[in-house]
C-alpha cells in the first residue's frame, strides 16, 4: 500500500475549495460563466491526478474536503450574506 501525498491533497483542497468559491461569490447574472470556467478548472485539476498516475485517492479525497468547506462556508457566511448584483452599486462623486 502506498502513502499518502498529503501535500498535494492539502494543494488540491484548497485549489478546489478557491474555485467552488467563485461561484458561490459570482454575480448571479454571471454565475452561469463562471461556473463554466470552474469546472474546467476542476477538470484540469482531475486530469492532472490522471497524468501523475496514482494520485486519484487524494483527488477525490481533495474534493470531498473542498465540497464541505465550501458547504460550510454557504452555511455559516454565504447564507446571510447573499451576493450583491451590479445594478445596486451607486457611486457618490463630488457634486452628490
Amino acid at each position: 500500500m502506498a502513502s499518502m501525498d498529503w501535500g498535494y491533497t492539502l494543494l488540491i483542497t484548497l485549489t478546489a475549495a478557491a474555485l467552488l468559491l467563485m461561484v458561490q461569490r459570482a454575480e448571479p447574472k454571471r454565475r452561469r460563466l463562471v461556473g463554466f470556467f470552474v469546472l474546467l478548472g476542476l477538470l484540469l485539476i482531475r486530469h492532472n491526478a490522471f497524468l501523475k498516475g496514482n494520485l486519484h485517492e487524494e483527488t477525490l479525497i481533495a474534493f470531498a474536503v473542498a465540497l464541505l468547506l465550501s458547504g460550510a462556508f454557504w452555511l455559516l457566511i454565504g447564507r446571510y450574506n447573499p451576493v450583491g448584483s451590479s445594478d445596486e452599486v451607486r457611486v457618490i462623486g463630488m457634486d452628490d
